[in-house]
Parts: structure tokens; C-alpha cells; sequence
């Protein structure tokens, strides 16, 4: 997947899923989700990518079907219009930016699509799922059964409504997606598997259900599939099932994976993409962060400096990384580092640095020497070096890594 400059491009929408939500978050807190996550991995493979969520907590189908149709005709959509009783804080922002969200699925790379959760937690929300099904009227039970099949029938066709428009926005974008989960508790007593909160019966009947809409959902893949778009989905329901406690908060009454459980997605969203999943090395005792370069972790005797927030590394360990030629003038203390046509001039102590012989004040400490092992070591601060030599360098404070890029 090589992209013009290789710039790569991820949108997620969607509802709280593509918003990376976990119980507990407020609107100050910052998600890693799927999205975020995927977005670390891209760096990984070497990209110089960009990453801008469009998820809305308490999103259904329809109304991201209305968003899509809305951006689409080039208008504009309230909150209230959109779906009633949307609680997410930051709905109206969205919404005020309905042409950027246009113009970021239009020129999206990867798109990344998480929607139908919120269609059918409608249904569970109504139900008594203690009440045992020996005491459920044959009434209660077909109108059920019936709530089911009407939601299901309709996302499969909001599902496909969705395909279409985002199709016509962009038939060049990767579109991935993922199935419905069903986080019930499951435990075994004495070898009969029993569901913590839930009368078995029900929780039968509630999975069966599952099962009917994934496959339906299968269908609409496989149809967008046969029409030339490039989407793929993966198996979430496997994943969040196999352990609904440990990856969801469904112990405090919140379907929503935990942070265990979007790694766990997005373990498998970038195997799915790029047909593995990278994360640098448990840094030793005393390093601050790591650094990838061009998808390469930068692995040094020497330890990694973070000075008032900026990356330090020893001057020959970013040059090899970053495949750059390297002089040093013992008289002037000053390093000459050399990628193509870039030229960019260090000198220790100084507040300032040259590229191609333009001086520019840096917006860091200076470079220095240190004592490393009994060896004196040049430091030089990562992010001047490789913006002046025309890299793209990110920061992912979640992880605590610095990722340089072509």
C-alpha cells in the first residue's frame, strides 16, 4: 500500500467504538482506540500519516446514514436532526465541520468504520435480562424475537446505504470494519455453562440473534466486496467474546472494550491491513521513550534524553537510523548531517542551527556532550535534525514513542 509521498491518510466514523469510548471517560479524556491505534501502526510501516475521528457516542446507523447523506449533498445537519437524544459533548462541533468530514473521507487512505451497536443496545436496554424466560409470555417472547428481526433488517439496509455513499465519496480508500459482539459473561458450573446476569435461555436466544445479523452483515460485505470496493472486516465478536470480562466493562454494566480490548481489535485490524502488528520493546529502567525510524526502532547503549519535553539521541545513533551521511569539525564542535539536497549544521551549545545554510533558532536545548560508559557521546535534539533534513517526525505520547518518517 505505497501512497504519493507517502502520505496515508485514516478516517474513523462511526459511534462510541470508532470514538475509542471506555467507561469512565469524560470530554477531557484522550481515547486510544482502534483508530489511534491503527494510526501508530501506519507510522510503523514508514507512512507519514494523518488521523481524523469522526466517531459520535450513541451513533446508530440511520444517523450516520444522515451525516453521509448530508456531507454528500454538500449541506449541513443539527445534532437534532441528526438523531434525538445524542449526548455526546462534542456532536455540534462535528457536525458545524460536516464539509471537512466530506473532504477527509474523500481523500482518506483507510477508513475506518465502526456502526450497528447502538442499533441493537436499543433492543437490550428494554429487556429484564434477570427476569428468568420461564416467565416471559409467549407475547413478550414473539415481540422480541420481532424487535429483533425489524432492527436487524433495517441496519442491513442503513449498513448498505453507508457502503454506497462512502463508495461514491472514494472508490480508492481501504474501508475496514468489524462484526457485532455480544460481551454476555460466560461461566461453567460443574460443566454446564451458565451467563452471569442473564437467564441462559435469553442469553441463547440474544446470541443466536447475534449470529443472524453478523451474517447478514457478511452479506453486505461480500455484495460491496463483488462491486469493486476494497473492504475488509474483522471477526470482533471471536475476539470480544472469547473473553467478555477481561476486554469489555460488561462486570460494571458497560458493553464498551477496555483498553485490553482495543488492543485486541486493533492487534487484528493491522493484521488485517498490513499482515502484522508492531510495538517497540519494554524500554529498559531509566529510558523515557523509544524511536522508530522508518518502521526500524532505533536500538542504542546509549541511553534516549527527554529535555523540557524534547527527544535527545546520540548523534551517530539518528544519523545510521536515518540512513544520513555525517562530517564533524573537531575545531568548531559542529556536526554536518547530509540527506540528497538537505544540509543541516549543529553546534554544540549553540541556540541556533543551519539548514542549507539558513539559520534558524532552535526550539530546544542546545546540543551537548555527554559522559556515556567513560565515552564522550554528542547529543543533538531529534526533531531539529529531522525536520531540517525534510523528514516527518510524530510524537505518540501514549506510548511514549517518537516515529521518524521519509
Amino acid at each position: 500500500m505505497q501512497t504519493e509521498k507517502n502520505l496515508f491518510n485514516i478516517v474513523a466514523i462511526g459511534d462510541s467504538l470508532a470514538v475509542g469510548y471506555e467507561k469512565g471517560f469524560t470530554d477531557q479524556s484522550k481515547p486510544f482506540g482502534v483508530g489511534e491505534q491503527l494510526h501508530e501502526q501506519a507510522l510503523f510501516q514508514g507512512y507519514r500519516a494523518s488521523y481524523t475521528n469522526f466517531g459520535i457516542l450513541g451513533l446508530t446507523s440511520d444517523g450516520l446514514l444522515r451525516w453521509l447523506t448530508t456531507a454528500q449533498q454538500g449541506k449541513t445537519i443539527s445534532a437534532a436532526d441528526l438523531q434525538a437524544g445524542l449526548k455526546d459533548p462534542r456532536v455540534d462541533t462535528l457536525l458545524a465541520n460536516t464539509s471537512q468530514f466530506k473532504q477527509q473521507l474523500a481523500s482518506a487512505n483507510l477508513i475506518v468504520l465502526a456502526i450497528g451497536g447502538n442499533d441493537f443496545l436499543q433492543i437490550l436496554t428494554k429487556l429484564d435480562l434477570d427476569k428468568p424466560w420461564s416467565s416471559w409470555s409467549e407475547t413478550e417472547r414473539e415481540q422480541l424475537q420481532a424487535d429483533i428481526a425489524e432492527t436487524t433488517a433495517q441496519y442491513e439496509s442503513k449498513l448498505s446505504s453507508i457502503l454506497s455513499i462512502i463508495h461514491e465519496l472514494n472508490a480508492n480508500a481501504v474501508v475496514v470494519t468489524q462484526n457485532q459482539y455480544l460481551p454476555l459473561p460466560k461461566l461453567n458450573f460443574n460443566g454446564t455453562e451458565g451467563y452471569i446476569g442473564v437467564d441462559s435461555n435469553l442469553a441463547k436466544l440474544l446470541l443466536e440473534a447475534r449470529a443472524e445479523i453478523n451474517r447478514k452483515f457478511d452479506e453486505v460485505v461480500s455484495t460491496y466486496e463483488g462491486k469493486g470496493m476494497s473492504i475488509q472486516y474483522i471477526d470482533a465478536a471471536s475476539v470480544i467474546e472469547s473473553n467478555s470480562l477481561g476486554l469489555t466493562a460488561i462486570a460494571s454494566g458497560d458493553i464498551h472494550p477496555n483498553a485490553a480490548g482495543y488492543k485486541k481489535l486493533s492487534e487484528q485490524y493491522s493484521k488485517l491491513i498490513w499482515g502484522e502488528h508492531r510495538q517497540v520493546q519494554e524500554r529498559r529502567e531509566g529510558i523515557p521513550l523509544s524511536v522508530v525510524v522508518n518502521g526500524k526502532e532505533v536500538i542504542s547503549q546509549y541511553p534516549t534524553k527527554l529535555i523540557n519535553g524534547r527527544t535527545y539521541l546520540v548523534l551517530s545513533d539518528i544519523t545510521k537510523a536515518i540512513g544520513a551521511g555525517l562530517s564533524w569539525s573537531n575545531k568548531t564542535e559542529t556536526a554536518t548531517i547530509t540527506i540528497g539536497e538537505r544540509v543541516v549544521e549543529l553546534k554544540i551549545g549553540s541556540n541556533t542551527y543551519k539548514v542549507n545554510g539558513q539559520t534558524y533558532k532552535l526550539n530546544a536545548e542546545p546540543a551537548f556532550l555527554a559522559k556515556v560508559n567513560h565515552e564522550s557521546k554528542t547529543y543533538v535534539p531529534v526533531a531539529a535534525l529531522t525536520e531540517g533534513l525534510g523528514l516527518f517526525t510524530e510524537y505518540f505520547a501514549q506510548t511514549k514513542t517518537v516515529f521518524v518518517n521519509k
